[in-house]
């Protein structure tokens, strides 16, 4: 570990600066999170296999674009290329991690133990390192082995699916890396805890996130519930949603509105108002809460007929001039001209790539006066391969050696100086 910046150097300090971390993993969460510690300003080295991160390419494979997948979560690292199967190639993940403070990994129980990369192991060459372990199901247990993607342990198993759906609907289908991305701010919570306890007192605690209850805490205002009742939460399709005013609506231009107005405050008054049909707050059938979730179906077919005369445009206006709580079900395209999001600073671009400069995505949090950046592109297959194995302390004839045997690989890409970034 380098010395981090003092409180009296010139400039903003970046939170994790004098940080190493050594990012053994693939896919999403895991190397997410490691992108988010390079964010804050960590030294994060990328250990991929000779063959690449299976990530990489898995959007398009043109190489005048960035890979979109790759560049997002692999960003701000140097890379290097190891065969893990070779007692060799252990051996250089094993003096990586002596100089690291964090190592981070999504092997399942029996790789770490293959290739002696468990926590004990990482443990016995590196005291002060801090072994994060992501996974699907856990250490522990009986399917701590089960292989898994947010797809299954999170949306499927983790009761995400189910509980999103229609009653008597299929399960929906939902976004790549969206587990992922949300189990990557749990990881990265949890090891910055466990840096704090180790630079306060000495000892190191391994760290452990699992997808499955990371979508358990997603849901955990449904489950406080069934925990304590015994009993699922309440499922309903919107045709007969209990309220208009957490609902959502298409509006004449097929664009849609959602609603949320749950109380304590009376909305009903204002909507009805705003919908032209001020003579429902009187109505014996929609006056109370209870009224209008017993004539549900009623009211809500209703309400389509009237949002269905105006385009979401006008609706926005009506809507924003009633103080009503609402937002726009957005696309893709609509979110990243969101001007409230620009104003978050939440897209970023990337100016060092070699077919030019891009845009992405911010990490989700601020914090003020320090120095949090996307600090540039993510590395080729191997970029970094000879200066990270010459700080290592390895000669020049040794690395030659382990390239030969293929122990490790090298990408003939340039390195791009970051040390300005």
């Amino acid at each position: 570990m380098t010395p981090a910046p003092t409180a009296g150097a010139p400039g903003p300090l970046a939170p994790l600066a004098g940080v190493r971390v050594l990012d053994v993993a693939n896919m999403i969460a895991a190397p997410s999170m490691a992108a988010l510690m390079a964010d804050l300003g960590a030294d994060v080295i990328k250990v991929e296999p000779l063959t690449g991160d299976i990530l990489r390419q898995s959007v398009q494979n043109d190489p005048d674009v960035p890979d979109p997948y790759w560049e997002l979560d692999n960003r701000g690292k140097r890379g290097i290329a190891v065969d893990l199967s070779h007692p060799d190639g252990v051996a250089v993940v094993h003096r990586l991690a002596a100089t690291a403070d964090v190592f981070v990994t999504n092997f399942t129980v029996d790789r770490m133990t293959r290739f002696r990369l468990t926590a004990a192991d990482i443990a016995t060459v590196a005291p002060r390192c801090i072994h994060a372990s992501f996974s699907g199901y856990g250490t522990v247990g009986p399917e701590a082995s089960r292989l898994a993607y947010d797809m299954t342990a999170f949306f499927a198993r983790g009761g995400v699916q189910g509980l999103v759906s229609d009653p008597g609907g299929p399960p929906p289908a939902f976004r790549p890396g969206q587990g992922d991305h949300t189990s990557a701010l749990a990881l990265l919570s949890a090891t910055l805890a466990a840096l704090r306890l180790r630079d306060a007192t000495g000892q190191v605690h391994p760290v452990e996130v699992a997808l499955l209850q990371v979508a358990s805490w997603t849901l955990a205002s449904d489950l406080s519930v069934t925990l304590v009742t015994g009993a699922g939460p309440e499922r309903r399709p919107r045709a007969q949603w209990p309220s208009p005013l957490t609902c959502r609506f298409r509006c004449a231009d097929d664009r849609w509105v959602a609603l949320c107005m749950p109380g304590p405050r009376d909305f009903w008054p204002a909507f009805a108002a705003c919908v032209g049909r001020p003579d429902w707050v009187d109505d014996p059938r929609y006056a109370t809460a209870d009224a209008r979730r017993d004539n549900a179906v009623e009211l809500i077919a209703a309400c389509d007929e009237v949002f269905a005369t105006a385009s979401r445009a006008v609706w926005a206006d009506r809507l924003d001039d009633a103080g009503l709580t609402w937002a726009p079900v957005q696309s893709a395209e609509d979110l990243v001209d969101d001007p409230a999001l620009h104003a978050l600073g939440g897209l970023v671009l990337v100016e060092d790539h070699p077919t030019g400069p891009f845009q992405t995505i911010a990490a989700p949090f601020h914090v003020h006066g320090a120095d949090v950046a996307v600090r540039g592109r993510a590395p080729e297959l191997g970029e970094h391969s000879r200066d990270l194995l010459t700080e290592a302390g390895y000669e020049p004839a040794e690395i030659d050696g382990l390239v030969t045997t293929g122990v490790i690989g090298q990408s003939p890409t340039p390195t791009i100086d970051r040390s300005d970034s």
